[in-house]
């Protein structure tokens, strides 16, 4: 991982476009494409989108409209939306994938045991695990820097990648690619089905 080691020129480079800049790109374009694709967001510059994804993140006073946007979004907006939300979606992703890989191994020991008791502690482990994960990446900066010198360089490369995110977004809407990419491939798997 990136804050595992020290690094020194193309390393680090290599490091930070697969760790701050590939995820962030891809976490980006889906969750901006989808907002779009579903009439969420709107704008003609990354500046407009960017004011239509803090307008989402404001509570809205209608119940419907809280419960009408999907759960990969409504997590992003719960965190804040924009940059600040979308990094503590990924920080909260990378730390919770740890926990719910150890909570399946568990799982596999409590049903072959046949204990609830156990099973009742490593549900309720996880419960409060992903409580404070919440809490570790609603407070993501602090995270970040504590676990690497070079956070700072991974935070540039990260904005720059969540701008060029929406840009690429915006024009596979625009230009309607994505559903000609998707078409594609489901025709293709369909043939070798």
């Amino acid at each position: 991982m990136f804050f595992a080691r020290r690094n020194t020129g193309a390393q680090l480079s290599l490091d930070l476009i697969f760790e701050a800049g590939l995820p962030v790109f891809l976490l980006t374009f889906v969750l901006v494409y989808w907002a779009l694709r579903d009439g969420r967001l709107a704008g003609k510059s990354v500046k407009e989108l960017q004011a239509g994804i803090g307008s989402l993140s404001k509570p809205s006073k209608s119940q419907a409209a809280r419960t009408s946007v999907d759960p990969a979004l409504e997590r992003w907006l719960r965190f804040g939306g924009g940059f600040y939300g979308l990094i503590a979606l990924y920080t909260w992703l990378l730390i919770e994938w740890e926990d719910v890989a150890t909570f399946i191994a568990g799982l596999a020991d409590v049903l072959f045991s046949f204990e609830p008791a156990r099973l009742f502690s490593l549900v309720l482990n996880l419960f409060i695990e992903s409580i404070m994960n919440f809490v570790v990446a609603i407070g993501w900066p602090a995270y970040w820097l504590s676990k690497s010198r070079e956070a700072w360089l991974m935070l540039g490369v990260a904005y720059a990648s969540y701008w060029l995110a929406i840009k690429a977004a915006q024009l596979a809407w625009q230009r309607g690619w994505w559903g000609y990419v998707s078409n594609r491939i489901l025709a293709w798997w369909r043939r070798t089905d």
